[in-house]
């Protein structure tokens, strides 16, 4: 079992509505990460991580939440953003 808990997302620019959208898009799109068949998270020492900003398409919340999501995964994973 895999859990990512995020304490803060912060959106920038967004009205509350799309920050709402870009937040749930976030959470299927990782879960779909999580629950794929390759899915691997390397261990790791430190009790949470600071992810860079993430840049994505303006206008698409649904863009933006698949962008931070792969940037998370990337993180946790080992990998690169998904």
């Amino acid at each position: 079992m895999i859990e990512i808990v995020i304490d803060e997302l912060v959106v920038r620019g967004l009205a509350p509505a799309e920050a709402q959208a870009t937040g749930a898009a976030l959470e299927v799109r990782l879960a779909e990460l999580a629950g794929s068949e390759r899915a691997h998270v390397r261990g790791r020492a430190e009790a949470s991580r600071r992810l860079p900003p993430v840049t994505a398409p303006s206008g698409s919340p649904h863009a933006l939440g698949g962008a931070v999501a792969g940037a998370v995964w990337g993180a946790v994973s080992g990998g690169r953003p998904r």
